[in-house]
């Protein structure tokens, strides 16, 4: 399937370079935004296949559903993370920079002094860790240092998420695997009423969603297996296309180049506050794109 590419940093660049004189080049806009828009549609179709079980034909994109039935989740993922400021010194942090910065350059918890690395991490106040203690510390601790002004400060909070009343799909009938008879679901496990058969229901999950199937369009005829779109799809799968999805609704909205141009800022705003999601639309490395957006967002 023909995905649309990811957008150059060099376009996003000079649009906002011009912006900030005032200037709204129609061109640029036009190319950076319709770009975007293609991008977040096709994460959002992603997602879709994933969430609903229905797979795009690649030549006709007519919606064809999966015979083999993967209990798809109704669910949306997101990310938890976002900024928050220091207290000490207001900086504007993300969580993931205060466990970065350790492990970049390993300190004491206590008196934040740099580590000495030898066969085991050293502190001159007498603290030891070794490397696996001191990784598991840093990825559990709700205090770590800013590391900025190296002054404890508290994990954020989860923002707060609305609750929605969503229709899910109840006692799925189940084939045993082995047999084809009657399973059941119960006790964290896959359990055959017949031959016995008995699985981790996470592992029989990942199973389905890997098992290949020959999959045929009712419309045009074209036949491609499932693994191979899978393959193909690999680039636009995450588990957060929230901001995809708010993006291509709002998109199509924007009648004047303002109104574009806040549309673009407020995508690349939320791309920024969660890092690992920003590489599924920028053609760039995860470094490159983060020191391109904290340049724009200065």
């Amino acid at each position: 399937m023909d995905w649309s590419p990811r957008v150059k940093p060099i376009k996003i660049r000079r649009l906002y370079r011009y912006a900030r004189l005032g200037i709204y080049d129609d061109l640029l806009l036009h190319d950076v935004g319709w770009e975007l828009y293609a991008r977040c549609t096709d994460i959002a179709t992603v997602a879709d296949v994933y969430r609903e079980g229905h797979v795009p034909c690649p030549e006709c994109s007519t919606k064809i559903a999966r015979r083999i039935d993967p209990l798809f989740s109704t669910g949306e993922g997101g990310t938890h993370e976002n900024w928050f400021h220091c207290p000490h010194c207001a900086k504007r942090l993300l969580w993931r920079d205060c466990r970065q910065a350790l492990r970049d350059i390993p300190r004491c918890f206590d008196c934040r002094a740099v580590l000495h690395k030898e066969i085991v991490l050293r502190c001159a106040c007498g603290k030891t860790w070794s490397q696996e203690a001191y990784n598991q510390s840093v990825r559990t601790r709700v205090l770590l240092p800013c590391p900025h002004c190296l002054n404890l400060v508290r994990r954020p909070d989860p923002p707060a998420r609305e609750r929605t009343v969503s229709m899910r799909k109840s006692s799925p009938t189940l084939q045993c695997p082995k047999c084809q008879a009657v399973a059941l679901h119960q006790h964290g496990n896959i359990e055959c009423t017949v031959c016995g058969y008995k699985r981790r229901w996470r592992d029989y999950r990942k199973s389905l969603k890997k098992k290949d199937e020959k999959l045929e369009c009712s419309s045009c005829g074209y036949t491609f297996r499932w693994q191979a779109w899978r393959k193909s799809a690999r680039p636009l799968r995450t588990g957060n296309p929230r901001p995809a999805r708010e993006f291509v609704k709002k998109w199509l909205t924007c009648r004047t180049p303002q109104q574009r141009m806040i549309q673009i800022d407020r995508l690349l705003q939320t791309l920024h506050g969660r890092g690992p999601l920003a590489p599924l639309f920028i053609d760039s490395g995860e470094h490159n794109i983060r020191q391109m957006l904290d340049d724009l967002a200065s």
